[in-house]
Order: C-alpha cells, then sequence, then structure tokens
C-alpha cells in the first residue's frame, strides 16, 4: 500500500469518526429543545436562548412551550411544564426556567427520568411533577465549564448554563459529562386528591387564560366517584358553594353557567361558558376544592 492510498485512508476513517460519534443513532437525545420559561416574549431573553441553541447545535429543532408562566410561579410552571412535556418523544431536552434564585447558591440540574427526557432547570422544585410522572433515572449537577456560556453571568443562567448544556447534549454529548449525579435535589411537597365521608378533597393546580379550573382530581378518580355525564355536584372553592353539572364540553350547558368536565390532561375542571370560573371563586393556585356529590 503506497504512503498515499495510506494517507488516504486514515483521513477517511477521521472524517467516520467525526460523522458517526455525533450520529442521531448514537445520540441519548433527538434533537428537540423544548423551552418553558417566565420571561415574557417582550424583552431579548427568548430570542438570546434561541441564538445561542443554534450558535452551538444549528440542527436543533426549538420549541417554545410558552413563556408567559407567571413571574416567579413555580407551582404553575411545575404544573405547565407537566401538562406539555407528556405530549413529546422520548429524548426530548427541556429547558425549564423560573428562577427567583438566579446566581445565588442554587444548583443548575440535569434530570434525566426513565423514559428518557431530559430536564434542565434551577434545583428549586420546578421539575417536580414530571419527576413524580416519569421517574428519574439520574440527576445531575451542572459544573462542567464545557457545557457553559462564557463568561457566565450571575442573572441570565437560561443562557449561559441551561440553554448551551441542552445544544452540547442535543448535539450528542453524553448527559454524564456535565457534571456529578447526585441526590439530594429538591422537590416541593403536594397532595393527591382524595375522598373522605363521601366528599372528594382536592386543589387547583391550574387556571388557564379563559378561567378554568383544573384540580388534581383524575379522571379516573371522579369516574370511581360517580362524576360521570349528567351528575350533579357541588363544589367549594374559597368558601364559595357552586352547583353545577358534569358534561363533556364547554357548550353542553348555556352561555354563563357553570360546568366541570373532564380535562384533555384527564384531570377535572370547573369553568363557566363564555365566561371565568377563577374569579367567581376567587381562586388561586393552590385553593382547596371540595366535591359533594348531589345526584
Amino acid at each position: 500500500m503506497s504512503k498515499r492510498t495510506t494517507v488516504l485512508w486514515m483521513a477517511l476513517i477521521l472524517i467516520c469518526v467525526v460523522v458517526f460519534s455525533s450520529s442521531p443513532v448514537q445520540r441519548e437525545t433527538n434533537g428537540i429543545i423544548a423551552f418553558m420559561t417566565d420571561w415574557g416574549t417582550r424583552d431579548w431573553y427568548v430570542g438570546a436562548v434561541r441564538g445561542v441553541a443554534l450558535s452551538i447545535f444549528p440542527e436543533a429543532a426549538l420549541v417554545d412551550i410558552t413563556h408567559e408562566v407567571p413571574p416567579f410561579e413555580m407551582l404553575e410552571g411545575a404544573a405547565t411544564l407537566w401538562f406539555a412535556s407528556r405530549e413529546f418523544p422520548s429524548g426530548t431536552i427541556f429547558v425549564c426556567v423560573v428562577d427567583p434564585g438566579v446566581g445565588t447558591e442554587r444548583r443548575p440540574i440535569v434530570v434525566q427520568t426513565l423514559d428518557n427526557r431530559f430536564f434542565i432547570a434551577p434545583d428549586n422544585g420546578l421539575l417536580t411533577y414530571v419527576m413524580g410522572d416519569y421517574g428519574v433515572k439520574a440527576v445531575y449537577h451542572i459544573t462542567n465549564p464545557d457545557f457553559m456560556r462564557h463568561p457566565v453571568s450571575y442573572t441570565f443562567h437560561g443562557r449561559d448554563i441551561f440553554t448551551p448544556t441542552a445544544a452540547y447534549l442535543a448535539s450528542g454529548r453524553k448527559v454524564h459529562e456535565v457534571g456529578p449525579e447526585i441526590t439530594d435535589y429538591i422537590t416541593f411537597e403536594y397532595n393527591a386528591a382524595w375522598v373522605q365521608e363521601g366528599e372528594i378533597h382536592g386543589e387547583i393546580m391550574n387556571i388557564d387564560l379563559y378561567g378554568n379550573l383544573r384540580t388534581n382530581v383524575s379522571h379516573r378518580m371522579s369516574d370511581e366517584f360517580g362524576l360521570t355525564f349528567g351528575a350533579m355536584i357541588r363544589v367549594t372553592i374559597e368558601g364559595v358553594s357552586v352547583e353545577m353539572p358534569v358534561v363533556h364540553t364547554y357548550g353542553d350547558v348555556p352561555q354563563g353557567e357553570f360546568l366541570a368536565y373532564n380535562t384533555s390532561t384527564d384531570l377535572l375542571a370547573f369553568a363557566i361558558n363564555w365566561g371565568n370560573a377563577a374569579e367567581h371563586f376567587g381562586a388561586s393556585i393552590g385553593s382547596e376544592v371540595l366535591i359533594e356529590l348531589i345526584y
């Protein structure tokens, strides 16, 4: 074999190593990066992180779940993330930022779930619901400077730590490279709905733009309790009681009337057709809910 042929073969091998080392077949991720934040869209923050992601991995598929989580509202952010993330395929990377403790000693983390979704967020409880639903394979503290944009600011870790980490993972870097595995991560306590003395006790998990109140009462629990189509129930929230029917959708009742229904996320909710149930009850995230079956 001539010297020229040897050089050509070596070059071909090197090219194959570079190409296939980051091929989709060998990646832990699928190239999708989904963002959920409380930044809003008025300012430049969203555009900046999208630019950082594309600068590192131009082939990334960028998705905005929402940037309209109310500022600092981690409970709402946790629920929003849970509802949306279940619709994404395994291998998706989520950048999740509701971070009132930015720049302090709170840790930036990556959570790999049992079904191989990857959630990048501050270690402040924001990932509680997704960790509880999908299960945790491993949690890593992001400490490797190779996964960060430099210099790292004190106030924009979404740009300088979370998004670069997501982009490098999307490009094929392995999650264990980001830093040490940890087990003392933070989750907040939350109660499942329960039945006592013929009443369902739950709480409000989410309030959407229309004032619809999504609870933590599962479709299965409501069915077992008899909250099927046509049932009449009494709902008490913040001391306000309202009787309403259980139906399929808003148009099953006249405009201005209350209804209870099982949502697309398989949770019981309350609404007013063409109205705002949250305003009527004075409800907020975490408000206690009492449900009584009338007939």
